[in-house]
């Protein structure tokens, strides 16, 4: 009779297969597996015992009959029974272990031990251990038993494993997706750091992460985050040269650098090593970014632990992301900064027309002074204390004279140095600087190009003024977000062709009794503007030979025209 005939032998394989899909953990698993070796075999003792694939030792996972202490042993593969089932592969019967000199004795009362190998894809993963109190207690017939309860409960645990790895590549999975949304939404770099170090510790569930900056042009790395926060270490630490840093590997490698044991002699040098945290083992992951290394991530465990390929990737990508973040935050802030500058150019601009105004108001009736005191002929001699006066009153003409004049040339705004640009392009990076902006402000921004491949001869910088002077003014008439549509589009004239530009949002429209005035200086229904922001764009457009006009406006939205002539 076949063993799988055995009715007994029959029923503890299909409970131990149906483990497979009933059991959650591997916990529930072993549950099942001594449960069948109890009623199989009746022992004295039973373990379940696998390979610790991080340390390679044999570690008892799940046991009847031995003591507490006997959970944290580990044995190394080759000694004693247990240790030789699962060194070679082989099953063991020994019915009189005193007497087996492979014997290693762990409880009391030990005569026979049957030990079969559980194997998966090629691979010994642990054994199954069965012990009786009694000498010549087991048969051939038994150990064969054995073995196919052990290869079943292979199969079953691989499955559990791998059932429990896709459930938590999914849990991981969302959290890098949530984590994901969370930093790249987060624009203030000193909390976006913290925000990183704190998803990496709750995705890994390790005992210590640390973030650091490398600078390329200095070679040095700078601990910017810790979590736990220690702020002693971060302050003790400072800049630190690639040689004297655990980073050190994974920055010039650019690829992702494990150490299995920081604690040995080797690693006493690094200065960023944190020796009393109680970190045994640490995966360095480079923060890439358009192939140059901005940081590193470090991930430190409490026990010795080989990283999987799964944790690998996992930490490679949120680095990655983390990257990608930082460069938003950095990009936002200098946008921001831009449209600061912006706010005082306009108010700079304003003090400039006003002086200008100011002087050619006071040329005038200068002029007329000067000349009808000329007119006057007034001729003292020498020694007559009124010819003093009449030469120190035409000097102060002159001086006020030129002081006027210098004034109203200050008061002309430069041209600038004028090239060609793709005016697709230009307004693509416009969109690309404010899109964090606009977000922020739930505004969806669109450009729609026409892909004309036509250019415009004008200075870069002032054409994006334009664009932003328009988008700024776009984004305040719709507090509540909205949509702010730029399109391009071409048209012939008697003078040739034109590239035309359309501004339009969702917004609430310009008032009525503005519309015919909108471009004139000093023009404004906002309480804190300048009423300049849209003379200055109309300025700029006259002198790059092009205009500006209200192409509509009403109650749901504006749209502002450009013109300005394509390149022959």
């Amino acid at each position: 009779m076949s063993l799988t005939d055995n009715p007994e032998t029959l029923l503890s394989l299909y409970r131990i297969s149906q483990a497979a899909s009933s059991s959650d953990s591997p916990r529930d698993a072993y549950l099942v597996v001594m449960g069948e070796l109890q009623r199989l075999f009746a022992p004295l003792a039973a373990t379940i015992s696998l390979i610790n694939p991080n340390s390679s030792l044999l570690e008892i996972e799940y046991s009847l009959g031995y003591p507490t202490e006997t959970k944290d042993l580990s044995i190394h593969p080759g000694k004693g029974l247990v240790g030789r089932v699962a060194f070679n592969g082989e099953p063991i019967l020994s019915n009189n272990v005193k007497a087996d000199p492979r014997y290693v004795k762990l409880i009391d009362g030990v005569r026979s031990k049957i030990i079969a190998p559980m194997i998966s894809g090629g691979h010994i993963i642990g054994v199954l251990s069965v012990s009786r109190a009694e000498i010549d207690a087991f048969t051939q017939e038994d150990l064969d038993h054995l073995v196919l309860l052990a290869d079943e409960s292979a199969r079953v645990l691989q499955s559990v494993w791998h059932r429990r790895q896709l459930a938590n590549q999914s849990d991981q999975l969302k959290a890098l997706i949530e984590v994901g949304q969370n930093i790249v939404s987060n624009f203030e770099t000193h909390s976006l750091w913290e925000t990183v170090t704190e998803a990496a510790m709750e995705l890994t569930r390790a005992r210590l992460c640390t973030l650091q900056l490398f600078d390329s042009k200095t070679q040095k790395v700078k601990l910017l985050s810790a979590r736990p926060l220690n702020q002693k270490y971060i302050e003790n630490l400072g800049e630190l040269d690639l040689s004297e840093s655990l980073a050190g590997s994974a920055i010039r490698t650019k690829r992702q650098v494990e150490f299995s044991n920081i604690t040995t002699p080797d690693y006493f040098d690094l200065k960023d090593v944190p020796h009393d945290s109680e970190v045994t083992s640490c995966l360095s992951t480079p923060m890439i970014y358009e192939g140059s290394v901005t940081g590193i991530l470090n991930v430190f465990t409490k026990v010795r632990h080989r990283f999987p390929n799964s944790e690998r990737r996992l930490l490679q990508a949120f680095a990655d992301l983390a990257a990608v973040a930082a460069q938003n935050a950095e990009l936002y802030t200098r946008v921001f900064n831009s449209e600061e500058r912006l706010r005082k150019s306009e108010r700079l601009t304003t003090l400039g027309l006003l002086s200008a105004e100011i002087a050619h108001e006071i040329r005038n009736p200068l002029t007329v002074i000067k000349l009808l005191f000329s007119s006057l002929n007034l001729d003292y001699p020498d020694t007559d204390p009124r010819h003093k006066d009449k030469q120190v009153i035409k000097e102060k003409f002159n001086q006020l004279e030129e002081i006027v004049s210098k004034v109203l040339s200050f008061g002309k705004a430069p041209e600038g140095i004028f090239t060609l640009w793709d005016i697709d392009e230009l307004v693509a990076d416009t969109c690309l600087l404010v899109r964090h902006k606009m977000r922020q402000l739930k505004i969806d921004i669109e450009h729609q190009p026409a892909n004309l491949k036509s250019r415009v001869n004008g200075n870069k910088g002032q054409l994006q003024q334009v664009l932003l002077n328009l988008i700024i003014n776009a984004s305040d008439a719709m507090p509540d977000g909205g949509r702010l549509t730029i399109s391009t589009t071409s048209e012939e004239s008697e003078k040739g062709k034109n590239i035309i530009l359309y501004v339009e949002d969702t917004g609430t429209g310009i008032p009525e009794n503005l519309v015919e005035r909108v471009f004139d200086s000093f023009l404004t229904d906002k309480p804190e503007g300048t009423g300049l922001g849209l003379s200055i764009v109309k300025r700029i457009l006259r002198t790059h030979h092009g205009d500006i006009a209200v192409s509509k406006t009403g109650p749901t939205g504006t749209t502002m025209r450009i013109t300005l002539p394509a390149h022959r």
